[in-house]
């Protein structure tokens, strides 16, 4: 009989090294979508957050823009008997100058005997400054909310009210001062004294007008305007808010400033 021989090796079978990296289940890539999953869920929970703080502002500003302008309108249509915001009153000390030339002549003909000349040196006359304001409508009034809590003021420069001067009429607080020119003879009337004192007026508003008077107005301008509407808008809106005032002519120099050229 013959042997029969197994062709079975008897060789142990070599067994793989475990690898330290992926195992090829499908384990790795479900942990990899929960975690984008888990992201955008997350993220998409803070920006719908952001969108609703957001909304929320611009909702809370249109509420204040609409508040301010309401206030500012009924603030103006008070304000108009008066002319505008009073902000200030200056102390005026001003001189005037009459000239009255005397001539005699005829058929055309002039022949001048000398002039009188009237000086009046006149303090303690008063000038009423104001931010000038046309009635409710007055485009050149604007009122911006710029957050819930900060509003801007743009507002027309300061100005002499020239219905309100105070012309010193205590004539023993005049200094008067009599030039007769080359003719001493002329004695001044009281006429030509007269004629003096009804200039101080118009002397009083050019002196109150001119660049170095406005420059320190406009400093006490920006104030008063600051303090005022913040105590009128802090009251509409029940919380307080801060008010930065800009005159017109600097929204042009982009910038503050208090000494106009």
């Amino acid at each position: 009989m013959a042997e029969e021989y197994s062709t079975v090796s008897h060789q142990p079978i070599p067994v793989r090294p475990r690898s330290s990296g992926c195992c090829g289940c499908s384990g790795c890539g479900t942990i990899f979508v929960l975690l984008i999953l888990v992201a955008g869920i997350y993220f998409g929970v803070r920006s719908c957050d952001t969108i609703n703080r957001v909304a929320n502002a611009i909702t809370g500003i249109v509420a204040v823009q609409t508040t301010v302008t309401s206030t500012l309108t009924s603030a103006l249509g008070d304000l108009q008997p008066q002319g505008g915001l009073l902000v200030g009153w200056r102390e005026i000390n001003t001189n005037v100058q009459f000239d009255r030339e005397t001539t005699v002549g005829a058929f055309g003909y002039k022949i001048p005997l000398g002039s009188v000349h009237v000086f009046l040196e006149v303090p303690g006359n008063r000038a009423q400054y104001i931010i000038p304001s046309n009635g409710p409508n007055d485009e050149h009034w604007n009122v911006e909310a710029v957050s819930e809590n900060v509003i801007m003021l743009t507002l027309p420069s300061p100005i002499v009210n020239d219905k309100v001067v105070e012309v010193q009429s205590d004539p023993r607080k005049m200094k008067v001062y009599i030039d007769n020119d080359w003719m001493e003879h002329l004695i001044p009337s009281g006429g030509d004294i007269d004629d003096a004192k009804r200039l101080l007026r118009k002397a009083v508003i050019e002196s109150a007008q001119t660049k170095p008077a406005l420059a320190e107005v406009r400093i006490e301008a920006r104030q008063v305007a600051s303090r005022f509407f913040s105590e009128l808008f802090t009251r509409t809106l029940g919380r307080s808010v801060t008010v930065i005032v800009r005159f017109s002519d600097e929204v042009v120099t982009q910038g503050s400033n208090d000494f106009p050229k």
